[in-house]
């Protein structure tokens, strides 16, 4: 059954998305894997169309555990815009010998805000492993995810070379698929360095160190 879950969000993702890449969007990178360090996290970021800096916690329980993110980045055209939002996670699948990786489900909502809004909602699972050898901890996920976007005010309005302009207008809602890569490591024992990336629908960087506070 929970393989089952995977393969849906993997087979709907890639029938076919939307381009939600290069929006103003609160999600990219996710930055969530199965065995990723809790407590404050600081990043720099490139959501997907200029850098940014963005905070994160998350929750350390054993179980169900809820994460908030806020942060701030640039636009195409130079402008701002803000962004945040929580995230939910839980288990699924603990590694065995049948099967060496952990998993855990994902869920969120959050919003980006400038001149109009995108509210989204990302539903997946994040597969990964953590791994200690000499002094070293390393953790490398990956999380494919389904993406709803709502947008919240007027259609872009665009201008060709001729000088003619145009309204570029998008549904309300839209589906999505994006797929996340990740890494954490850390040579302390108690800091750690975080790498991001998102691909598909969603396209975003981020770098970064989260700091233990418990």
């Amino acid at each position: 059954m929970r393989f089952g879950a995977i393969a849906l969000v993997l087979g709907i993702g890639f029938l076919g998305g939307s381009p939600l890449a290069g929006q103003n969007v609160w999600d990219s990178p996710l930055l969530i894997g199965p065995g990723s360090p809790g407590g404050f996290s600081l990043f720099l970021v490139d959501p997907g169309e200029g850098l940014g800096a963005m905070g994160r916690w998350h929750g350390t329980g054993a179980s169900s555990r809820v994460g908030f993110r806020a942060g701030v980045a640039e636009t195409h055209a130079d402008e701002l815009y803000v962004f945040g939002g929580v995230d939910f996670v839980g288990p699924l699948y603990r590694s065995s010998e049948e099967f060496p990786l952990d998993i855990i489900w994902v869920t969120g909502l959050g919003l980006g805000v400038r001149d109009d809004a995108v509210i989204s909602i990302p539903i997946g699972v994040s597969i990964g492993r953590v791994v200690t050898e000499e002094g070293v901890w390393f953790h490398p996920y990956l999380a494919p995810r389904l993406i709803m976007d709502a947008y919240l005010g007027d259609d872009d309005l665009h201008s060709h070379e001729e000088g003619e302009a145009h309204r570029h207008g998008h549904d309300d809602l839209e589906l999505g698929f994006a797929l996340d890569l990740g890494a954490d490591f850390s040579f302390s024992g108690s800091w750690a360095i975080r790498i991001g990336a998102s691909v598909g629908d969603r396209e975003g960087l981020a770098i970064g160190f989260s700091i233990p506070t418990g």
